[in-house]
């Protein structure tokens, strides 16, 4: 397996979308992807969650359901475009996690995201 040869520095980059030790492919990838629309989309279907939030799974069968990605993307994402988008919005403080969880399509528990509710200004 071919690797990236990546300097310290590139190594401490905080917002890398590939870990320093994958192949060469899965920099190219994580170059491609936008990130922002991604984001975004993710943004939505918790704020139309309201309050009861959404697990990973919620989601992603809300976006199946409900096409809502059309407006976002060419493609349905795949999971694994979905999956990081709750910690890069949870380190934005847009999402946030409170410990509670609930069962996925496959039986297991999943932890569900909140979107953080705008604070008013005074």
């Amino acid at each position: 397996m071919s690797t990236i040869s990546r300097s310290k520095k590139d190594q401490m980059i905080s917002e890398a979308l590939a870990r320093t030790h994958d192949p060469k492919t899965s920099w190219e990838a994580a170059e491609k992807v936008d990130t922002n629309k991604l984001e975004s989309l993710v943004l939505r279907v918790l704020k139309d969650f309201g309050n009861v939030g959404g697990t990973n799974d919620e989601l992603l069968s809300y976006l199946y359901d409900t096409q809502i990605w059309k407006q976002y993307t060419a493609i349905m994402p795949k999971e694994s475009s979905i999956t990081p988008r709750y910690k890069q919005l949870i380190n934005k403080g847009l999402v946030y996690r409170d410990g509670t969880t609930r069962k996925g399509s496959m039986g297991r528990s999943q932890i569900v995201n909140f979107i953080v509710k705008e604070q008013k200004k005074s």
